[in-house]
């Protein structure tokens, strides 16, 4: 079938992996790569649906251990290590509690090529759909309240379409579809987030 262009999104770059052990827990993480692994960060299994509780809960901690505050005292090396950590600490949890980043994230875990989905594209079928989703929210009144809620939870329906067709594509292997997904939910991710979608 035919395919449209995707939502090109950035890629991470560099890779330095660390390894470090604080007040008995173990931390295998690489600064700055996508190779890092935030879900054994986090102790949390690597699934597209997680248990947003527990990541919360991990996040406060591990923040609650490395944070440069407690490390005042201690050496430069020490301090620097620590300061890396917060930043993966903060990266990983971004990326986790955010469900178009964590499909990104998982579908970069598992080798996907990214930027050749991204050439493949999307279904024409769905090409259709954010045309006309496009279409409308152009057409929309800034006064109309009830139109401004009836498509926004239009386009969540068919957001939470995609996502649950990516979760069930990823869990099967099936990566390039999942890619196919992902695109999709990144591109009405961002339709959500247009101003004029905004309540007043």
């Amino acid at each position: 079938s035919e395919r449209g262009p995707g939502v090109p999104q950035p890629q991470c770059c560099r890779r330095v992996r660390l390894r470090r052990e604080l007040h008995g827990l173990s931390v295998n993480a690489s600064a700055g790569a996508t190779a890092r692994d935030y879900f054994s960060l986090f102790q949390l299994e690597p699934n597209f649906t997680l248990d947003e509780t527990a990541l919360e809960r991990a996040y406060h901690v591990l923040l609650g251990q490395f944070h440069p505050d407690r490390y005042a005292g201690k050496s430069e090396v020490e301090q620097r290590v620590a300061a890396q950590f917060c930043a993966d600490i903060n990266s990983g949890y971004r990326i986790l509690s955010d469900e178009v980043c964590r499909a990104e994230y998982l579908l970069q875990q598992a080798g996907v090529d990214l930027v050749a989905a991204e050439r493949v594209g999307v279904e024409s079928t769905f090409l259709i759909t954010q045309i006309s989703l496009r279409e409308q929210l152009e057409e929309l009144d800034q006064s109309d309240s009830a139109g401004r809620q009836s498509l926004a939870e239009e386009i969540e329906g068919h957001y939470a379409l995609s996502r649950d067709q990516f979760a069930h594509t990823f869990v099967a292997d099936a990566y390039l579809d999942a890619a196919r997904y992902w695109q999709e939910m990144c591109y009405l991710s961002k339709l959500l987030s247009e101003p004029k979608l905004r309540v007043r």
